[in-house]
Order: structure tokens, then sequence, then C-alpha cells
């Protein structure tokens, strides 16, 4: 058994979240409108709530009930398939005018049963011991990949490989299987990727040449990140803001309101308040109590971390234009809601520390 110390709580981990949230409020009121920055307060203050919770119950509980709480999040991936399409994706399932977006969902849910299956195994060194996580990961990533929702499915993968490293799986085994799955990139291109999706691929490449198509949010985004210079234009006096020029800019292109209204300085605050948010995860991670709680803290900073960089790499230009959100800053209810329980959850486990009973046996849940 564990003993739960509301003392000792890693409250940097807690403020660099909040800080976050806080520095992205402003730049999301600027680029918003009224009413979707009003929601979005809305969605906060439920993501807080949620936060709160998670922070408070014990994790084991949610490792106890981890495949309960997979099986219900591959459900509504499949039920999400047979949804009316928004913007050409089936993403969201949708109860009156509240939507939910089940990929965001799945995201905790898959850290929580990797969590439960390795937690309990000394076999990760092996390659028959990696059979189970990879069914459990690329199952449904297949569900995301039919919606479609490449962005999020580019999400998945690192959760499967920090975790696989975390519980001591060997880097030779990990660096054999990103080779398998590159293998795939083919048959994804010839089969499993819409026409769009690949104008866009083909745009990063050549933008002049789709400006004012696939590669014209790209080069809005570019222009704005040019506009702001080093101090930024200032809060709502960004041009390309201000115009509306820039497609999506409350959502997926946040960071370029960022760079043209806060400017380079503004830009790098983001930037390096995302990696200590994630250095501090791995160093909760490492300091857990038991190998479940490690497991969850190393999959939750990993997610974080990793999504901040894929967003602001395609908002900088420097990855394909794709639908991935900054995590505590883009507008949306579902991403916000899940970060905040996720970053709950790590909270508990910095909490958390080792008994007798962990001594003698480190992996009773």
């Amino acid at each position: 058994m564990v003993r739960i110390d509301p003392w000792r709580v890693e409250w940097l981990f807690l403020l660099i979240a909040l800080a976050i949230i806080g520095l992205g409020l402003p730049f999301l009121h600027s680029s918003a409108t009224p009413g979707e920055f009003r929601r979005q307060l809305a969605w906060l203050a439920i993501s807080l709530g949620a936060m709160g919770v998670f922070a408070l119950v014990d994790y084991h509980l949610w490792i106890r009930h981890a495949y309960w709480i997979y099986a219900a999040a591959v459900a509504l991936l499949l039920l999400v398939l047979f949804m009316p399409p928004i913007n050409n994706a089936r993403s969201y399932i949708r109860i009156g005018s509240v939507g939910m977006q089940p990929s965001e969902l799945f995201k905790l849910a898959l850290i929580l049963a990797l969590a439960r299956h390795l937690g309990k195994r000394e076999n990760q060194h092996m390659l028959h011991g990696l059979i189970i996580p990879f069914l459990l990961t690329l199952g449904p990533l297949m569900f995301i990949l039919m919606q479609p929702d490449l962005g999020t499915a580019l999400t998945i993968p690192p959760i499967l490989f920090a975790t696989l490293w975390a519980s001591g799986a060997r880097f030779s085994h990990l660096f054999g299987a990103i080779v398998l799955g590159l293998s795939s990139v083919w048959p994804l291109w010839h089969y499993g990727m819409k026409p769009y999706q690949k104008a866009r691929i083909f745009a990063f490449f050549d933008p002049e040449k789709y400006e004012s198509a696939e590669a014209y949010q790209l080069l809005m985004s570019l222009t704005a990140i040019g506009s702001g210079g080093a101090s930024g234009l200032g809060l709502g006096n960004g041009i390309i803001t201000d115009l509306n020029l820039l497609p999506e800019k409350h959502n997926d292109f946040i960071f370029g309101v960022i760079a043209e209204e806060g400017g380079f300085t503004a830009s790098i605050v983001v930037i390096l308040l995302f990696l200590f948010l994630a250095l501090v995860g791995l160093q909760i991670a490492w300091a857990a109590a038991d190998r479940f709680g490690r497991l969850v803290a190393t999959g939750v900073a990993m997610i974080i971390g990793w999504q901040a960089i894929l967003n602001i790499y395609v908002v900088t230009g420097l990855f394909p234009t794709t639908g991935v959100t900054l995590p505590l800053v883009s507008y949306g209810g579902s991403s916000m809601v899940v970060t905040c329980a996720m970053i709950g959850v790590v909270l508990n486990v910095s909490q958390t520390r080792p008994t007798l009973d962990k001594v003698e046996n480190p992996n009773k849940i």
C-alpha cells in the first residue's frame, strides 16, 4: 500500500502548467470571438476541476480500472465513425451543442492501459513482451486514421515508445519497431491518406505553388511570425490576426498569434515552459513510488511535450500542416479537459511515497 502526502506535491509542475494556461489566455482572447472565448473559460473551469479531482484520487484506482477505461475509449472511437462528418472528418460526438473528441480521451486511456500491463510484467526486454503493448496501441490507431485524424494519430506512437522505454524495453527492439513502422509509409500514402492530406505534404515542399490553397494557412502563419519581430505588435494589434487572414488562428495555429502579437520573446517563453513541464514530469516519473506511477508520469510528460513540439513545428513550417492543438493553449474543450486530467494524475503520482509494502511488493495495485 502507498501513503498519500498532500504536502509533497510537486508544485513546480502545477505552476508551470498554470503559467502556460495563463500566458495563452490573452492571445486566445485576441484571436477568438467573444462567444468562443466565453465557452473556453467555461471549459477551463471544468478542466481545472478535473485536474483537482485527478490530483486527489489515488492513481492506483485508475490503474485498477484501466482496461475498462481503455475499452470505453475504444468503443467511443468506433462510435464516432458513424457520426455526421464535420470539416470532412468524423472526430466528434455531439450531444446538443457540446462536442466531445474521443481520440483525446484515448490518449489518457492508453497511458493507463499500458501502465497497467507493463507495470506487472518483466518481459519487456524480450520481443514477445512487446506484442500486447503494440496491439493496444496500433488497433485503435487505425480507427483514428479512419476518421481521418492524422494529427492526433501522430501523437499516439510516442506514448507507446516512451512507456516501453521507461519499463525497460531494449533500445534495439524499439529502434527496429520504428524502422518497421516507417515501412508502412508507402501503403499509408497510397491507401490510407485522403487527397487533401497528400496535397498538404506537396504544399509543404513547394508552398509557392499551392499558396492560394493548401499552403495558404502555412504562408499566413509564417507571415504572422515574421511580422512579430522580437517584441511583437502587442495584444490585439496583430495585422494577420486582426484581418482574420490566418485560418484556425485560435485553435491549431494559435502559436502564430503568440509570435505575431508577443514576438520572439513570448514564443521562446512558451517553448521553454513546455520544455520545463516535460522535464519536471519526467523527474516526477523517476521519483515515483512504483512502476505504475513511473509509467503513467512518463506517458503524460511525453504526450504533452511531443504534442507541443509537433504543433509548433507545423505552425513554423518545419512539418506538413496537420490538425494538432497546442496543449493548454488552443481553443477546444476535449483537449483542455483531458490534458488537465493527465496533469492531475501526475500530481497525484508526485504525492505518493513508498511504504514498506511497496518495497515488499512493488507491483501490487
